[in-house]
Formats: structure tokens, C-alpha cells, sequence
């Protein structure tokens, strides 16, 4: 777990673009000129489905793309050699190799994603400093509404994967899946470079929410959101089975991805992310998947309990 205290990463052009388009929103947020950028930006990156025509282009492609982005090849941590991915796509959502997946954490709440994490003390402090440029309601999240008050009054964790990242989402506890819903089907989402530009993404967005549930009655929400080029979600509905910690949620294709993550009850979260929270200057932690983010309310890690 790494602090650090610059913004997500993300390459020069990824930068500029995401500024001018989502961040000063200079076109706007919804008219033709905008969702015409959105439509053409989703379509080159789904044209990464395209298979390769050979193994040659195939390794000369993938090595490239490492290259670019400063993805790891020496050693080869990847399930497939690199001439064996069918499509760019196919490798964007590659997998760890058995002998090279991220350990988990003991806690009882590890990282879902390899991302940077921001933290928020609520949902009342996360809109205020972060999600002040755009009308975002929790209400209209897609979360279960018997659980919304409890959601909102604990600390919400923000992820932001880079186009570097693995990019398969894993259950961050062990419990029952008691909703599975993908919200926004027929939405172009917008970036998630930024969660603090003027698109409302949280609401807005496509995005799936999973809640799973504990022995003990604490329920987390997971929202998993897509950002331009992500037109394809891939997940199994898994509602009403028991899931493991660490176990494969769902996956992207194509472009960047995020996800903001709620509990019903107050979580005993390693110290790291206290200071993160409690600093309030936008902050944020480097994480591999499995990580421990947090203990238990009755046995906290660090001896820190979330308010």
C-alpha cells in the first residue's frame, strides 16, 4: 500500500483529453457535440476487439502496448504469452498467472481491484469536496433503498483503475450476494479519469452494483463503473450464492474503470486509510487486489474504528 498525493495516473494524452472533455467539460455535458466525442472515442476503443491476424501481430502488438502504458513483462506475470491473446481486448482483461496473483490479505475487507483508492468520512463529505461539479444523489446509485441511510453515513472508498491495471473486479469480503443489477445499459459512460469532474458518473454512468452480505449482518455495496470505451461489463449474476473473499466479480474491456464502495456498518480500516480520510486534501493509496483495507468493528486491525 503506497500513499501518494498526485492524481490518478494516466498517460499525457489521457490527461489532456479528460480534462478539456470531462473535467472543464468544455463541451458540456449532454448535447450533440459532446455525446458524438463519447460515441466515436467508445468506438475506436471497442475496435481493440479485433483479433489478430497471426501470432507475430499478436506479441509485436501486446509488447508495444506494455511498452506505452508500462505494463510488466520481465518476468512475465500474464496467464497467456503474449502470442497467444486473440485481440487487444483479450489481453486488456488478462488474468495473473496461479503462481503470480496478488496474496490476500487477512482482513475482513481486502481491495477489490488493483487501483488508487481515495476515502471519504461519508456521503455528505464525499459530494461536498469531491462531487461538486455535477448533481450526484446517492439515491440514485441503483443501491438497494432500504439501506441507503446506513450507506451514507460511513465512509465511502473510491477506486480508479488506470488503462495499466488488471482490470477483473474481486469480491472484498466473504458473504451472500443479495442484489445484482447492471444500471445504465444503453448509457455511452462518460471518463472516469476524474470522479470530481462535472459528469455524474456514480449516477449516470454504466455501472453495476453487487451488495453482498456477512454472517454478522454487514452489507457492502460495490458499484462498478464503466468509463468511455467500456461498453462491456462482463459479470455472473450471482444472486442468492455465497461468495469468497477474492473471488472473480466481474471484468472489463476497453478503456478505464472505477468503482465507489459502501457499508451498512462502520468498518475498522487499516491505519493508511484513516490518515487518507482524515487529511481531506485529495490524497490517495496505491493498492494491489487483496489488499487489506479493513478488520472488523469488534477486532480493528490498527486499532482504529471508522466513525
Amino acid at each position: 500500500m503506497k500513499l501518494k498525493c498526485d492524481k490518478p495516473r494516466m498517460t499525457k494524452f489521457e490527461g489532456v483529453f479528460a480534462t478539456l472533455l470531462f473535467d472543464l467539460a468544455l463541451f458540456g455535458t449532454s448535447n450533440p457535440v459532446i455525446n458524438g466525442i463519447i460515441y466515436l472515442f467508445t468506438t475506436i476503443q471497442n475496435s481493440w476487439d479485433t483479433p489478430f491476424k497471426n501470432e507475430a501481430e499478436a506479441e509485436h502488438s501486446i509488447t508495444e502496448f506494455c511498452h506505452r502504458l508500462d505494463i510488466q513483462q520481465k518476468p512475465w506475470i500474464w496467464e497467456k504469452a503474449s502470442s497467444k491473446y486473440a485481440s487487444l481486448n483479450d489481453f486488456f482483461s488478462r488474468t495473473y498467472t496461479d503462481d503470480h496473483f496478488p496474496r490476500l490479505g487477512a482482513g475482513m475487507v481486502i481491495a477489490p481491484a488493483c487501483c488508487t483508492l481515495q476515502i471519504y468520512n461519508n456521503d455528505a463529505t464525499m459530494k461536498s469536496m469531491l462531487i461538486k461539479g455535477c448533481e450526484y444523489d446517492i439515491d440514485r446509485i441503483g443501491l438497494p433503498k432500504e439501506d441507503l441511510k446506513s450507506y451514507a453515513k460511513h465512509r465511502v472508498i473510491l477506486g480508479y483503475l488506470s488503462p495499466k491495471d488488471y482490470h477483473r473486479i474481486h469480491s472484498p469480503i466473504t458473504g451472500r450476494c443479495t442484489h445484482c443489477k447492471l444500471e445504465g445499459e444503453a448509457i455511452l459512460s462518460a471518463s472516469v479519469k476524474f470522479f470530481g469532474g462535472k459528469f455524474n458518473i456514480l449516477n449516470e454512468n454504466k455501472r453495476l452494483v453487487i451488495v453482498l452480505e456477512t454472517n454478522e449482518g454487514l452489507r457492502v455495496a460495490l458499484v462498478i463503473v464503466g468509463g468511455v470505451g467500456v461498453n462491456t461489463i462482463t459479470y455472473e449474476n450471482v444472486v442468492g450464492k455465497e461468495v469468497q473473499k477474492g473471488q472473480e466479480l466481474s471484468a472489463f474491456r476497453a478503456g478505464g474503470s472505477a468503482f465507489a464502495m459502501f457499508s451498512t456498518k462502520p468498518l475498522s480500516m487499516v491505519k493508511e486509510l484513516i490518515e487518507v480520510a482524515d487529511r481531506a486534501r485529495g490524497d490517495h493509496v496505491e493498492v494491489q487486489v487483496g489488499e487489506t483495507l479493513a478488520g472488523t468493528p469488534k477486532a480493528p486491525l490498527h486499532g482504529i474504528v471508522d466513525k
